[in-house]
């Protein structure tokens, strides 16, 4: 099964055999699911297999629940037409079998940008414009009654017009509080400082009270913080090394202090 962004249908007979599109394509990406980056017809298009973990999710995806890539494929339209810049969706596809899903693919056009993990052990002075933006695209976000469950770095790309969404199979939709807002961003690689002025500035944008949302927001990411370090097992820092190559750490001890 196939489905197509009548913008690209041209790319069809390409897109109908995606393992031939993916042997010529640069892997960028290898987890459970693998990103690939390919070149077709003058674009440049993203690819991303989702991989399973079990035979149970392979049966849940085909029959009882939307698939990741589904999801994603309908988000991202959403967020378009909400007039959020995404990646433009070019193809879902899904290959299905008796007992479940096989294989499936969600293909887009590629977003260049910077993911938001240099921002880990900056300074505020380095980024101070680059929060007051983010701080105010997502209080547009949420005022739009829109969510994105994993609002992390890597899933945030500061473009040279605003910032784009990736990773869009996490969403909710409906009226999103402060307090749920506040707790959204909670995973955000950023310094003390930086937090406080991300809360402020969110604050200020849905007309709630700055001095209560920093509080807040403190709260919510010291709990988050001290989860994933409990999870992870780690002690002071974490690392993280991107797409591109470049590599980041953020001393998060001094955020949950």
């Amino acid at each position: 099964m196939i489905w197509i962004n009548p913008t690209y249908e041209s790319l069809r007979p390409i897109l109908s055999d995606p393992e031939t599109l993916i042997r010529r394509a640069t892997l960028i990406h290898q987890g459970r699911n693998k990103l690939f980056v390919a070149e077709a017809e003058g674009l440049r298009l993203c690819i991303k297999a989702y991989g399973f973990a079990s035979a149970w999710k392979r049966f849940l995806y085909r029959y009882l629940r939307s698939s990741k890539g589904w999801r994603a494929w309908q988000n991202s339209q959403r967020l378009m037409e909400a007039g959020f810049a995404t990646p433009e969706p070019v193809a879902y596809i899904q290959e299905n079998a008796w007992w479940g899903i096989r294989q499936s693919y969600y293909i887009c056009l590629y977003q260049a940008g910077q993911t938001l993990y240099r921002w880990g052990d900056q300074s505020l002075p380095a980024i101070e414009q680059e929060v007051i933006a983010l701080a105010q695209f997502a209080a547009r976000l949420h005022e739009a009654n829109l969510l994105l469950c994993d609002f992390t770095p890597g899933n945030i790309l500061l473009t040279e017009q605003d910032f784009a969404l990736v990773d869009t199979n996490r969403m909710r939709f409906g009226h999103i509080s402060v307090h749920q807002g506040l707790k959204n961003m909670a995973g955000l690689w950023m310094q003390p400082e930086a937090a406080a002025l991300l809360a402020r500035t969110y604050a200020q944008a849905r007309g709630a009270n700055p001095d209560e949302c920093e509080q807040i927001y403190t709260v919510y990411r010291r709990r988050f913080w001290q989860r994933f370090i409990h999870r992870h097992h780690l002690t002071d820092r974490i690392t993280h090394r991107d797409l591109d190559g470049s590599t980041y750490t953020y001393p998060f001890n001094t955020t949950i202090r």
